[in-house]
């Protein structure tokens, strides 16, 4: 029998998480207000599968295999780091930038760039790999039913697409659009100058 206590825990938990502010909901914000709504969503779809897979690498042993090969963790931890240090520098070099008009068309590549760029951010995402591995995975009681992780897997999934889903929606209208664009280079500059931070932080932290 499933255990409803257990993954309404998960739930909040998983909630609280994901409404956190950090990597995947800058890159949300910004894909929904400088393109084309399909590529945002298809961004969303990318960090949506790769948080399941936070999700279910965490209930099935992730947190055992960086134990046994802490190497790969930092390795992992670096590496995404880097890659959000180099995200956020290329916001500070566009933030004088004028606003593109957003694409028209809808085409295989538009989702493909938007889903490739989703699991790419989500991957190098250390606060996403440290949350599912840690808080989400701590909140689990050992023991739990193969079925109750499949639910809090499915779960996370949903939870996710949801919440940055409904992001994406309301700030790729148009008057999101304008108002970012009234606001881009400070906007553009936070976003920079946080994400610089937040993969140093990652970085240096232990």
């Amino acid at each position: 029998m499933l255990d409803v206590s257990t993954v309404l825990t998960a739930f909040v938990v998983c909630f609280a998480g994901v409404m956190s502010p950090g990597p995947n909901f800058v890159a949300v914000t910004h894909r929904a207000v400088t393109a084309s709504r399909p590529e945002a969503l298809a961004l969303v779809v990318g960090i949506v599968i790769v948080n399941a897979l936070w999700a279910a690498a965490a209930l099935f042993g992730l947190g055992m295999l960086f134990t046994l090969f802490p190497w790969m963790f930092w390795t992992i931890k670096i590496l995404g780091a880097v890659y959000l240090v180099w995200f956020g520098i290329q916001l500070l070099r566009r933030s004088g930038q004028p606003l593109p008009v957003k694409p028209v068309g809808i085409g295989r590549s538009i989702f493909a760039r938007g889903f490739c760029d989703g699991v790419i951010i989500n991957l190098s995402n250390p606060k996403s790999m440290a949350f599912y591995a840690s808080v989400f995975s701590a909140a689990v009681p050992a023991g739990a039913a193969f079925g109750a992780l499949l639910v809090m897997v499915a779960m996370v999934g949903v939870v996710a697409a949801l919440w940055y889903g409904g992001v994406a929606l309301v700030l790729s209208s148009e008057q999101a659009a304008g108002i970012y664009r009234k606001g881009k280079p400070a906007i553009e500059r936070v976003c920079g100058v946080f994400l610089i931070a937040f993969g140093l932080r990652h970085v240096l932290s232990r």
